[in-house]
C-alpha cells in the first residue's frame, strides 16, 4: 500500500537533510579558508534562509513540536555569514559542530521511522484491506442480510412448497 502523504514527508525530509549536509560542508570549508567571493557568501545566506523556512515547514508537516534539545535553529543563527565563522572561538565551533551533528542524527532517526512505516504499509494487502472495510460497513452488512433472507425465502418457497 502506498501512502502519498508519507511519501511526501520522506521526500521533504530527504531534501532537508541534503541541505543540512550542504550547510555543514560550507561551514567546514569556511573554517579552513579565510576569503570568500560575494557569490559564495550570497549562496550561503540563501542556504541559511532556505533551511530555516524548510525546517519549520518540515516540523509542521511531521507534527513534531520543538523541544529544548533541538538545536537546529541555534546552529543556523550562530553562523551569521561565512566570514563570521573564523571569528568563532574553538569552543563555540565545537558546540556548533556538536549541535549540527545531534540535529543530523535526529533527522535520520525521523527518516528511519518514516521508512519503517513505509515498509509496514508495503506489507499490507490493499485488496484484503478494502474487503475488510466493506464487510465492516453497516450499510453493506444490511444488504448482505437482506440478500441472505431473500435467498432463504426463495429456496423455501421453491423446494418445500
Amino acid at each position: 500500500m502506498i501512502d502519498k502523504i508519507l511519501e511526501h514527508k520522506i521526500t521533504q525530509l530527504n531534501e532537508f537533510v541534503e541541505l543540512w549536509a550542504s550547510f555543514y560542508e560550507l561551514y567546514k570549508r569556511a573554517s579552513d579558508q579565510q576569503s570568500f567571493t560575494e557569490e559564495e557568501e550570497k549562496n550561503f545566506l540563501e542556504l541559511k534562509s532556505s533551511l530555516a523556512r524548510k525546517y519549520q515547514g518540515l516540523m509542521d508537516s511531521l507534527g513534531i513540536k520543538p523541544t529544548a534539545e533541538d538545536r537546529t535553529f541555534d546552529v543556523i543563527s550562530q553562523v551569521m555569514s561565512l566570514k563570521s565563522i573564523n571569528t568563532l572561538s574553538p569552543l563555540q565551533m565545537e558546540k556548533l559542530e556538536n549541535d549540527w551533528h545531534n540535529s543530523y542524527i535526529t533527522l535520520n532517526k525521523i527518516m528511519g521511522s518514516l521508512e519503517n512505516r513505509k515498509g509496514e504499509l508495503a506489507k499490507i494487502n490493499v485488496f484484503a484491506l478494502k474487503c475488510k472495510r466493506l464487510l465492516l460497513n453497516p450499510f453493506f452488512a444490511l444488504i448482505l442480510i437482506i440478500l441472505a433472507i431473500s435467498c432463504i425465502y426463495y429456496f423455501v418457497k421453491n423446494f418445500f412448497a
